[in-house]
């Protein structure tokens, strides 16, 4: 079966057995032979559906093949350097090769609306799509306010076959995040001079994560989190809510409630800054989910002397957006130049 036999055989097939297939690359990994026979049946079985190459569906036949082979997928990729979507449109700019790194400019702008500022992020929602493996990244390089026009870099490191000129890139966007505010001040609400122990903690929590000298020990049930308490609980910034702090284990817990994290990106940190205004990051901290996996509560633990805390003064940095993102489904290829 040649590779293109093999692409246009996925794009025929209909929507409904991509998506089973989809399923199956999902559960566990597929030898590449397995992948020909496995697509090479449901291309016979599937040899009277009218081709749907052209569909939005095809995009699962394009993460299909690509699985299979990069290399293919990327060849047989149709160029495409701009897309719309949601009144949205994406745009490459520049794509070319320096040493190691590939370096790829592209905008994205608002034409239907002022949806966008100089706060723009793609969320984490991005994918890149290379024909070898890569390491790659994103990052906000310029928001031009007159236009509604935001640029971004994608940075992508040579691994262990070097991209060339004619080489496609497929870059996707899942969803934008604009609009947010960042503070940082002072906690005025927490007293460092006058410490609770805590005695009410959390049962069986949903851990998400954490970082810190003391997260490997997180599936031994040894960290005691705070029981959050939301009827004395403050607002710290929008979205962000104290829901609790005090002396665990001869230890300062300090506990935060980030609203709706999946839809705003919510987050921050909590530190502690002594008179010569140097900081004290914390020594760990664990993020555990609400009953309905929709708000983050983040744990807070610094290991400093008890009575050596009423010479600090505790701190709280926060990035906030709460007018949610915007979706939708951007996609570009485009080949490298010299």
């Amino acid at each position: 079966m040649k590779k293109e036999d093999l692409y246009n055989g996925i794009s025929g097939i209909h929507p409904e057995y991509l998506e089973e297939a989809d399923s199956y690359k999902t559960r566990k990994p597929i030898r590449w032979r397995k992948w020909v026979a496995v697509v090479a049946c449901i291309c016979v079985c599937c040899a009277t559906v009218v081709p749907v190459f052209a569909a939005a569906n095809n995009k699962i036949a394009y993460e299909l093949l690509y699985t299979i082979s990069s290399s293919i997928a990327q060849k047989l990729k149709p160029i495409n350097n701009s897309c719309e979507d949601n009144g949205i449109k994406m745009e490459v700019i520049a794509a070319n090769i320096e040493d190691n790194k590939a370096t790829i400019l592209v905008s994205m702008k608002d034409i239907k609306g002022n949806r966008l500022d100089e706060t723009v992020d793609l969320f984490d929602s991005y994918s890149i799509h290379t024909p070898y493996d890569q390491s790659g990244g994103c990052s906000l390089v310029e928001y031009d306010d007159e236009t509604a026009t935001a640029t971004f870099m994608l940075e992508i490191e040579q691994m262990n076959q070097v991209l060339i000129p004619g080489d496609k890139i497929t870059f996707s966007v899942r969803e934008i995040l604009s609009g947010k505010k960042h503070s940082n001040s002072e906690l005025e609400k927490i007293d460092l001079k006058n410490l609770s122990v805590i005695n009410k903690f959390k049962i069986n929590p949903n851990i998400r994560g954490g970082s810190g000298t003391e997260t490997d020990s997180l599936e031994q049930d040894y960290i005691q989190l705070m029981e959050p308490n939301e009827e004395s609980a403050t607002v710290l910034a929008e979205g962000v809510t104290l829901t609790g702090y005090g002396i665990v284990d001869n230890k300062l817990h300090v506990q935060v409630r980030f609203a709706d994290i999946l839809v705003t990106d919510n987050h921050g940190e909590v530190y502690l800054k002594n008179q010569n205004g140097e900081v004290v990051h914390c020594q760990y901290n664990v993020a555990f989910w609400d009953n309905s996996e929709t708000d983050s509560y983040e744990e807070y633990v610094f290991n400093l002397p008890i009575d050596e805390l009423n010479s600090y003064e505790i701190w709280g940095e926060f990035w906030t957006c709460n007018a949610g993102s915007i979706k939708g489904d951007w996609q570009v290829t485009f080949p490298l130049t010299d």
